[in-house]
């Protein structure tokens, strides 16, 4: 964070909305100025929301879902992007480091790319090449190495840097709405019913990958726990290995209505790790959930010393 003997920083931030960065955090994130999060549309039928602008966009997309209508999602229009850029430069920053998901799973950078070439401050775009909140410890590392007074280069590389280290498991209860989607083929969600898949995935080189499949919710939970437990457990010895003994390690876990499992996933940290875990709650991203349907569960682990933004906001 700066103070008022700090020179201002010359580095803006600017996102997308697929991080799913709670509406309290994005706010203290937000107070340091330099930072806006450009949002990813959402069509339920011919309607289009956005999660930002529209708080009950999690309950349309229940009833949506209930009532079997069509949902769709879209990458921001250029002209978003546009006046995201133009607003900081404005504020008299000279660059912007654009940290987005996955180019595998959006056309998010390429609208960025092209609002990029006309802005009037100058563009970098990043492409984590993965989302939720492992996305999310890339932009808060983006923006404590900006208000450090970071340089553009500096910038980037401490969002590129978050990202990969980032571990994010994504567990899907049932694969219709893969499906409907057209994320995986309509077969697959058919035997997945019959066999009472449960996958657990990650993304790996910026697309879904299923790690395992087990059969059954409770052989599901119990082994997503054990692979969230060695996550985190890795990562405290990244940061052990960085900062000494008072490393710690970052669990966010999000979840759109699998809250009985993200609580049994947050009991599952706390009773390990204790005081050396920082646990983050906040929602699946509604243009996430839209593909995955109800019940979705993801968790990320990061070392601690990559996001001190996060840390100072939940410690």
């Amino acid at each position: 964070m700066t103070t008022e003997s700090s020179p201002r920083p010359t580095v803006a931030v600017v996102t997308d909305s697929a991080t799913g960065l709670s509406r309290a955090m994005a706010e203290s994130l937000s107070v340091g100025g330099g930072f806006l999060r450009v949002p990813l549309p959402l069509m339920v039928g011919d309607q289009i929301f956005t999660e930002i602008d529209d708080p009950g966009v999690n309950e349309k997309l229940v009833v949506a879902s209930a009532e079997g209508r069509r949902m769709t999602t879209s990458r921001p229009s250029p002209g978003a992007f546009a006046t995201a850029y133009e607003s900081l430069a404005k504020e008299g920053y000279e660059h912007i480091v654009s940290v987005h998901l996955s180019s595998e799973l959006s056309g998010t950078v390429d609208a960025a790319r092209a609002s990029a070439r006309g802005a009037a401050a100058t563009v970098s775009v990043i492409d984590t090449r993965t989302v939720a909140m492992a996305e999310g410890m890339a932009v808060i590392a983006a923006l404590d190495a900006a208000r450090a007074g970071g340089g553009p280069a500096e910038v980037e590389a401490a969002a590129g840097n978050a990202a990969r280290r980032a571990r994010l498991l994504f567990y899907v209860p049932t694969l219709e709405a893969l499906a409907r989607s057209g994320r995986i083929p309509k077969s697959l969600a058919i035997v997945g019913q019959m066999f009472q898949i449960r996958p657990i995935a990650t993304v790996a080189q910026g697309r879904l990958k299923y790690l395992e499949r087990p059969r059954q919710e409770a052989s599901a939970v119990k082994r997503l726990g054990e692979l969230v437990a060695a996550d985190a457990r890795q990562a405290l010895e990244e940061d052990r290995t960085t900062v000494g003994e008072s490393g710690r390690v970052v669990v966010a876990i999000q979840d759109f209505y699998g809250s009985s499992l993200a609580d049994h996933l947050s009991d599952v940290v706390a009773k390990e790790f204790g005081g050396d875990a920082i646990i983050q709650r906040s929602t699946v991203p509604p243009v996430l959930a839209v593909h995955a349907g109800l019940g979705p569960v993801s968790v990320v682990c990061e070392p601690a010393s990559l996001v001190h933004g996060l840390t100072s906001t939940v410690a």
